[in-house]
């Protein structure tokens, strides 16, 4: 019999946990609206980054231009809707976004399935990588502009799902090495999980007198099911619901494994150092910017103090698209001081 799948002894009479044993029982009809949304994903994503940037007069619902509604209609569904789903979704049902939808850890999963399944190295172990990567793509993606132009976004969230689909390759036997320990953005979705009204449920005492050996569960990011105490790890697949007839979706308060883990689970430093540096640092001082007049103010009195001694280096225009935003057709051309600006105030804000 299939892990995660094991039939129930008694009939489960509450909804979530009915819910949670439907999962375990549909994994082909999951896996394959997963395909679809990497389908739907590659085009949104990739589509765009190869028409023309949209100019500034273009509107979603007017003009002549199919390909500018076209892009401008991505980047809505992409930006406006999609990733506000995401976020919602996560804190109100925990990580189903990575169980379920989530082309990156789909990808990788399969990769891994196919893969040379080798032995995850200790240095992908180390905690800090999700504060690490989230910082370092938050911060790149203001210089790029990331959510103006799709080839910015095509650079990095691409780049993301090339890593993942590496990393399943080489490492893991059918799992989600990349989600686990690199992901850029599993820090904050377990972060917002841990705040989510549902949770699958363990009975220890029911798990350790199950009558019969069971197989283990197939759990993509790892999880040692039996002591899963938490949603922060947890991609709320479904695929543990009714194992060993131990395991099951049930409700709780928002603020439980807030208080539980408070109270009896060793501090987790790189999630504190996540929360106040990245999310209320750098992830504060990122979407700032753009309208800080103290910004603009910053940034005018370095370039009158470069001007004064000379120095006009840093105020040439003309890098690279992919280092900093260079789309002189849109009228938006970044100079070394314009990179070196956002830099001080990301990095600023987060310090303060």
């Amino acid at each position: 019999m299939q892990a995660g799948a094991i039939a129930l002894r008694f009939p489960r009479q509450n909804v979530l946990a009915r819910l949670g044993d439907w999962m375990a029982a549909h994994r082909r009809a999951i896996l394959a609206a997963q395909w679809v949304v990497v389908a739907f994903y590659a085009l949104l994503v990739v589509l765009p980054a190869f028409l023309p940037i949209p100019s500034a007069q273009a509107r979603l619902f007017s003009g002549d231009a199919w390909h500018e509604r076209l892009a401008l209609l991505a980047q809505y569904l992409f930006w406006g809707l999609w990733w506000p789903f995401v976020i919602l979704s996560t804190m109100f049902m925990g990580r189903v976004w990575c169980g379920f939808l989530c082309p990156e850890g789909m990808l990788a999963e399969f990769a891994s399935r196919h893969g040379r399944g080798g032995a995850i190295p200790r240095w992908m172990r180390w905690s800090g990588w999700p504060v690490a990567a989230f910082i370092l793509t938050t911060v790149y993606g203001q210089l790029v502009s990331v959510y103006e132009y799709p080839q910015a976004a095509l650079l990095i969230l691409g780049g993301s799902t090339v890593a993942a689909v590496a990393v399943g390759y080489l490492y893991g036997k059918g799992k989600r090495v990349w989600c686990r320990y690199l992901c850029p953005v599993s820090g904050i979705f377990a972060l917002l999980a841990r705040l989510a009204p549902v949770h699958f449920r363990v009975d220890r005492e029911a798990w350790n007198r199950y009558p019969v050996r069971t197989h283990a569960v197939d759990c993509g990011p790892l999880l040692n099911v039996k002591k899963l105490g938490g949603m922060a790890q947890c991609h709320a697949c479904g695929r543990c619901s009714g194992h060993r007839d131990a395991v099951a979706l049930a409700a709780r308060s928002p603020n439980a494994e807030i208080l539980n883990g408070l109270n009896g689970e060793r501090p987790r430093t790189s999630e504190a150092i996540l929360l106040i540096f990245g999310a209320l640092g750098v992830a504060l001082g990122a979407f700032q910017w753009t309208v800080s007049p103290w910004f603009v103010a910053l940034k005018q009195a370095a370039a009158e103090w470069l001007i004064d001694r000379n120095i006009l280096w840093p105020l040439e225009e003309g890098s690279a698209w992919w280092l900093l935003t260079n789309h002189p057709e849109a009228g938006d051309v970044f100079t070394w001081l314009d990179g070196a600006a956002i830099l001080v105030w990301i990095f600023g804000i987060a310090a303060v």
